[in-house]
């Protein structure tokens, strides 16, 4: 008899061992959904009026563009271009969809959400520039809706600018790219109801191409407009775009784009961005001293920001050593111009 209470005794003991192991893991799924039940209510939609004080000032990144962009990025330059006061980064991408791509933005995102730096996926589509058709159309829509259904469960803070920089022959083709626009929009749409999305006008991203914008039907009220100035930098012998000394003259040059941006706001309802700026010519020559560049960039800075339009300036590389992992000495009294700059 004693050896069969022995027995019963040790089988009650191994069932309510049992029974409270279950009930642990029971607990601990019910704490999983719960956390992510919470995490799913905490990433809330965003309007375009809050992102744009969210945006507040970036940086163009090559990240996930360039090999080498791609071959020395580490969590570290998230948390530097955190730590120095950027609040976005534009993450340029020029490549076709692909696994490798798809985990590289994966990987880029989820740093930059962990570090509080807003991300903004921005493709280059240079086959559609160079050529307009419907077939390359057709590319650049396939690419995101791939990139917009990967995309789909990331934070808000997380926006799609669809093309870079409209250039070469789809500057005489605005039509084209309202096509674009409309049929991107509304694939984007399946599986971003809510997410930003960032259109721009021709002849490089012009301000007072603005008005030629055709606005997507799906625009679902989460759509901006991103524009540009001096992307490639100011140039002293180039009337469109001159600098010298920062004469009254030049400074209108400046001023009266942000007016024709700020008038396209008010009669549109669209809210916009600067998506490129640079201080220096530094891709044609590099004739501005630091000094010159400070000066420039006090003042687009200043401009920018009193008239509340956030931006991202050019480049990474031009101001971090990504191999060091470091900034650049030289080029630290531009960047600390373009942060520190608040006119209001």
């Amino acid at each position: 008899m004693n050896r069969i209470n022995s027995l019963i005794f040790l089988v009650s003991i191994m069932f309510l061992s049992s029974s409270c192991e279950a009930q642990k893991r029971v607990n601990k799924d019910k704490k999983s959904n719960k956390t992510e039940k919470s995490s799913s209510k905490s990433d809330q939609t965003i309007s375009p009026k809050d992102y744009q004080i969210l945006l507040g000032k970036g940086m163009d990144v090559d990240w996930i563009k360039t090999k080498k962009g791609m071959e020395f990025y580490d969590v570290q330059l998230v948390r530097d271009f955190k730590k120095v006061g950027l609040s976005h980064v534009r993450l340029r991408i020029q490549e076709k969809v692909s696994e490798k791509l798809l985990n590289q933005i994966d990987r880029v995102v989820k740093d930059c959400l962990a570090e509080d730096l807003i991300p903004i996926i921005a493709y280059q589509g240079a086959e559609f520039k160079g050529k307009p058709t419907k077939e390359n159309l057709d590319v650049i829509v396939e690419w995101w809706k791939t990139v917009a259904n990967h995309s789909k469960n990331y934070s808000h803070k997380v926006s799609f600018d669809l093309i870079i920089e409209v250039t070469e022959a789809l500057n005489k083709e605005p039509e084209m790219l309202n096509q674009l626009y409309e049929k991107t929009v509304t694939e984007v749409r399946k599986t971003n109801p809510t997410r930003i999305i960032f259109i721009s006008p021709v002849l490089r991203s012009a301000p007072e191409h603005l008005k030629d914008l055709k606005i997507p039907s799906k625009h679902n009220n989460y759509l901006m407009a991103e524009w540009h100035f001096y992307a490639s930098g100011p140039e002293k012998d180039n009337e469109v775009k001159k600098w010298t000394t920062g004469t009254d003259a030049e400074k209108e040059i400046i001023r009266k784009k942000i007016r024709v941006a700020k008038e396209w706001q008010s009669k549109t309802g669209a809210l916009t961005w600067v998506g490129a700026w640079m201080a220096g010519n530094y891709n044609k020559g590099d004739e501005y001293s630091v000094a010159e560049q400070v000066v420039f960039a006090n003042f687009v800075s200043c401009e920018l920001t009193k008239n509340k339009i956030p931006f991202a300036f050019n480049s990474d590389s031009k101001f971090y050593d990504r191999e060091n992992k470091q900034w650049i000495k030289k080029m630290r009294p531009v960047l600390d111009e373009i942060l520190r700059t608040n006119c209001k």
